[in-house]
């Protein structure tokens, strides 16, 4: 197998178990990497605030593309290296007409390091509480930069969900989703700003061609990076149009697939396994 100079993971469902932490095994494999020269990326549809789970990697300096590409950030610094924003007169545009079909639609905007939520949005605050809750008008009145926007519909499937408001938004944005549910969540980013874009301005600044990267995903998000690099892989558990594309599969995020293979690309192009140091807080 051809040598790697750069891994580039998702997070959910594809690095991190079902309990959302990385297990000792895709730990190992990531430090290891590391010592033997590779550059480590996570690319994930998070916010740059739900990104403590990889504190344990900041002596290795990686590089986390988060808001499915909008911002990048240094996680051992916590330097915001990129980010990428709407034109707020568009996305005033895309909410009159996502509520043309979807009547019910809720709203919520990301910026780099704040958020807001429209009442009755329902959005998981484990990692704290949003900065703002109002409705959508008002959020946007703030003329906050947006780096990521999100639309919820309850009772509505996120591949339905996906198919209605990606024909009304068209090239004005683009529109994708990580979550698989009844009440459907879409992604929605400024034109251009994708997975695979970042990834690809992150290979530019680590001087990495990425037909020498290996990337894993689980998600229609990730396709865009996936595309870019030489070797995608992705997870068993995948989303179906993920595994009908043709990527190599490897084993399920919970039982450290990425790990797993990870240190076979290592083995294989004969890089040196360094001695075990100590991974304090994984499981």
């Amino acid at each position: 197998m051809p040598a790697v100079d750069l891994i580039a993971s998702d997070l959910d469902r594809t690095f991190l178990g079902a309990d959302k932490l990385p297990s000792a095994e895709n730990l190992r494999a990531v430090l290891d990497a590391t010592e033997a020269g590779l550059k480590v990326v996570f690319a994930t549809g998070r916010p740059y605030r739900w990104l403590d789970v990889l504190g344990i990697l900041a002596p290795v300096h990686p590089t986390v593309i988060s808001a499915n590409g909008a911002v990048s950030v240094d996680v051992a610094t916590g330097e915001v290296l990129h980010q990428s924003g709407f034109d707020l007169e568009v996305l005033s545009s895309i909410v009159a007409d996502v509520r043309a079909v979807v009547p019910g639609a809720l709203f919520c905007t990301e910026e780099a390091r704040t958020w807001g939520v429209e009442p009755d949005f329902d959005r998981s605050f484990e990692k704290g509480v949003p900065d703002v809750e109002a409705p959508i008008e008002e959020l946007l009145a703030r003329r906050p930069k947006v780096v990521k926007f999100l639309v919820k519909a309850y009772g509505v499937p996120s591949d339905e969900l996906y198919r209605t408001v990606s024909e009304v938004i068209g090239d004005r944005a683009v529109t994708t989703y990580s979550f698989q549910g009844p009440d459907g969540i879409l992604e929605i980013s400024a034109p251009g700003v994708t997975k695979g874009a970042a990834l690809a301005q992150v290979c530019a600044d680590l001087g990495v061609d990425p037909a020498r990267a290996a990337a894993f995903g689980d998600m229609p998000n990730d396709m865009s990076m996936l595309d870019l690099v030489g070797h995608p892989f992705v997870v068993s558990n995948a989303h179906p149009d993920l595994l009908a594309r043709g990527y190599t599969v490897v084993g399920h995020h919970d039982d450290s697939a990425v790990g797993r293979t990870i240190q076979t690309l290592l083995a294989a192009d004969g890089r040196p396994r360094p001695q075990d140091p100590s991974l304090s807080g994984a499981h």
